[in-house]
């Protein structure tokens, strides 16, 4: 009958609309499961890059064997005149920088067990957490570097200049006026106490009048050097 048909006819338009919306809500479902699964991966590559860039900073931080020169203490009156301790610590990075370019030797920089090269850097006080604070952590944990801290300080008869390697210190005496030559010969001592195989080589390089002294460096790696260091030493006596 026609009640019957009508019937019928609103029975499929109510599926044909539950199947539509069903496969509304399949699509829907699908689409979230994609963007959970997007979500999810874009999570676990965002870790795997952040591991792989702390791992890295760890193991450049192990084998940082720079050198690390703090900025000095000095007095007020020198800071006023734009003297600054970081002013101070570069001006004694740029003078060890120039005898290490000096500096001709046949030794290869891995047989140095206290090896910076040309790693030599000033430190730039750094406040808060940052990456290169973090860093700078990781390396004094890890690494080898070696340190230079110092100061400038007044004299009855001038000034005085110390810089020091860990507990090892020199300090040298001028004139208020000779603070680049003092500045030269704290940098000298520092190469000598940390690099004394290149210093010695430095030496001989500036000409016959170094040669004893150079020597006497040789020498004594010879006697209380390190293994690599005393069979350096010996080439370095008979050249």
């Amino acid at each position: 009958s026609r009640a019957q048909a009508e019937v019928l006819r609103l029975q499929a338009e109510d599926l044909k609309r539950e199947d539509g919306l069903r496969h509304w809500s399949l699509r829907v479902r699908h689409i979230s499961d994609v963007m959970k699964l997007a979500f999810e991966l874009a999570i676990a590559v965002i870790a795997l890059v952040a591991l792989i860039a702390v791992v890295s900073a760890m193991w450049m931080a192990a084998h940082d064997g720079g050198l690390v020169i703090d900025a000095f203490n000095v007095p007020t009156d020198m800071a006023a005149r734009g003297l600054t301790g970081q002013v101070v610590a570069a001006q004694l990075q740029d003078k060890l920088s120039a005898m290490q370019n000096q500096t001709d030797s046949a030794r290869p920089a891995a047989s140095y067990s206290n090896n910076w090269g040309d790693d030599i850097k000033v430190e730039i006080p750094d406040t808060g957490v940052s990456i290169g604070e973090t860093y700078h952590y990781l390396a004094k944990w890890l690494g080898h570097q070696t340190h230079i801290t110092g100061e400038v300080f007044r004299t009855d008869a001038g000034i005085a200049v110390t810089a020091r390697t860990g507990e090892d210190a020199v300090t040298v005496l001028g004139d208020a006026n000779q603070l680049d030559s003092l500045l030269q010969q704290a940098a000298e001592a520092v190469y000598e106490r940390t690099q004394p195989y290149r210093f010695a080589s430095f030496l001989r390089q500036r000409g016959p009048s170094q040669f004893r002294r150079a020597t006497a460096i040789y020498q004594q790696l010879a006697v209380d050097g390190a293994p690599m260091d005393r069979l350096w030493a010996h080439v370095g006596l008979s050249a």
